[in-house]
């Protein structure tokens, strides 16, 4: 064998395991982390937390807004469609959430006051 002949064999080798790593890892354009993203809201006292926060996700990633509150209020999802989300006071049940392709998503609190709780980056 020539070096050449050695050299090519072993480009060809190299772009074979470059074209099944790829493959391997996922390929997929779907979106990216399947793991539940959970984000605590707070509202106590008039002051809500996160409050105004930008927060990552991904395509498709679910997502579980868990609001705890010492009142009853109201969300607004800037989303489209946009959404509108009644919580009690107290603990209340995950808010479940999904988005199929990027961009800025903000979430309100509109009732019993109007602040901004957090912005969603989907990437």
């Amino acid at each position: 064998m020539t070096g050449s002949t050695i050299r090519r064999g072993a480009a060809a080798t190299a772009a074979l395991a470059l074209l099944l790593t790829t493959s391997a890892c996922g390929g997929d354009d779907e979106g990216g982390s399947t793991e539940v993203k959970v984000i605590e809201v707070s509202l106590e006292g008039g002051t809500i937390t996160p409050d105004g926060d930008r927060i990552d996700v991904d395509v498709n990633q679910p997502i579980d807004l868990v609001v705890t509150a010492d009142e009853p209020g109201t969300l607004h999802l800037h989303s489209s469609p946009e959404q509108t989300f009644e919580f009690d006071a107290g603990e209340n049940a995950p808010i479940e959430l999904q988005f199929d392709r990027p961009g800025l998503v903000e979430l309100e609190l509109h009732e019993p006051a109007s602040l901004p709780v957090l912005e969603l980056q989907i990437k």
